[in-house]
């Protein structure tokens, strides 16, 4: 019997390359015996809507597009009973989340992933009633993903970010938060906070000295303290280059649960998209909530069973 697949794709990722490529990627999908359905978002939650409303007739769901398409594709199964299995061709700028699991760039080989790969049981993250697949961000250089055009995006990449966040780096406005994790509480002035379950954030490998494992249940969380002075700031920087996380400036940890509670309203990202603005954050990490197909050596990589 065929396998039944939703197959959704956003047309305006990356440089739209998926106009050329979506023959290729449904002929690759109907030779391993799918019977795929087609939907093309048009707007803001479409991808999410046609998800909760449909996943449950097919036994994969499979999106193309960037990270803002695979996250509202992940928060449509979670809010399924009996979610199918998760299959992601990135076509977006950056697409962390494929880096982390080792999905290939090149779309008809991510497709064949999809029909070969490894079925990863991968954590979520749970923001408020919301949800991320890889990151929830705030402060200096969070805000840059959605603020960017996409026709920036397109044209430049990568390089379309950075060049941004350069213009943001004298407005860092500094917010007051305690923040409660498994470990206990930290109050302070922080102008950055990433809360992850990935080896990349915004094309960079933050994490990549620690070891991280996607499936154990837990967060790993970077909170930059305000620098009071030029020298306090290069520390700050010197530690991200050098991925060493040990300036005094820089508050990290690991926790399954983490709240936080700001002075004023601060604005957030998920997956690069924007988070909407709040003062009161609770955040959990939903352990093993997402079946998705990866790469053999990412498994290896990023699960908890590979040790």
């Amino acid at each position: 019997m065929a396998k039944r697949m939703l197959f959704v794709y956003n047309p305006m990722a990356g440089k739209e390359q998926i106009h050329n490529k979506l023959s290729d990627i449904i002929q690759i999908f109907c030779k391993a015996d799918f019977e795929v359905t087609i939907f093309s978002t048009s707007g803001k939650g479409d991808a999410e809507e046609i998800v909760a409303k449909k996943g449950n007739n097919y036994d994969y769901v499979v999106c193309s597009g960037g990270d803002g398409t695979m996250n509202e594709v992940a928060a449509g199964l979670m809010q399924l009973e009996n979610r199918p299995v998760c299959g992601y061709i990135p076509a977006g700028t950056v697409n962390d989340f494929a880096s982390s699991l080792k999905i290939p760039k090149i779309m008809k080989r991510a497709a064949q992933l999809v029909v070969d790969g490894s079925i990863f049981e991968c954590d979520m993250g749970k923001f408020n009633n919301k949800y991320f697949t890889y990151v929830a961000g705030f402060g200096a250089f969070t805000e840059v993903s959605y603020q960017t055009p996409q026709e920036w995006k397109n044209a430049l990449g990568k390089m379309a970010y950075f060049g941004e966040a350069l213009k943001h780096i004298t407005d860092i406005k500094p917010h007051h938060m305690t923040i409660k994790c498994d470990d206990g509480m930290y109050e302070d002035d922080f102008v950055l906070g990433l809360v992850s379950n990935s080896v990349s954030v915004a094309g960079y490998k933050a994490y990549s000295k620690k070891n991280i494992k996607m499936d154990d249940g837990k967060f790993e969380a970077i909170f930059i303290r305000n620098p009071r002075n030029p020298i306090e700031l290069q520390q700050v920087l010197n530690a991200l280059l050098s991925k060493e996380l040990d300036a005094e400036q820089i508050l990290y940890f690991c926790s399954k649960n983490i709240n936080i509670i700001s002075e004023d309203e601060v604005s957030w990202t998920l997956d690069g998209e924007d988070g909407g603005i709040c003062s009161k954050v609770e955040m959990e990490n939903i352990n093993k909530a997402l079946s998705i197909v990866c790469d053999s050596s990412a498994y290896e990589a990023v699960s908890c069973r590979s040790e």
